[in-house]
């Protein structure tokens, strides 16, 4: 099932499910330099029922850190000097989104 279509039988459980990959996704992308993927899963259409509160608040503190991180590496990134930036023999820490659980 694509990401972004929705469907009548889209549960939270699926939904939660897959927008956690998708942002492991996203965070291996900013990783590497690939693309990223283009969209999230789409929302249940139903209210979030109470017992998955918690995990949509976690799964949304892990999208504001990810969005921190990614902005921090790309800033880091743009202001390296122009040597730095072109040297392949250099080996840089990985970003820590990627050891963090979602």
């Amino acid at each position: 099932m694509p990401m972004g279509k929705a469907t009548m039988s889209r549960t939270w459980d699926e939904y939660l499910a897959e927008m956690s990959n998708y942002l492991l996704a996203i965070g291996q992308a900013a990783q590497v330099g690939s693309d990223f993927p283009l969209e999230p899963p789409t929302r249940p259409a139903d209210p979030i029922p109470d017992d998955y509160r918690d995990q949509a608040r976690r799964l949304s503190d892990a999208c504001d850190q990810l969005a921190a991180e990614v902005s921090a590496r790309m800033t880091v990134i743009a202001n390296r000097p122009p040597s730095a930036r072109q040297s392949p023999h250099k080996a840089y820490r990985l970003a820590s989104y990627l050891e963090t659980d979602i």
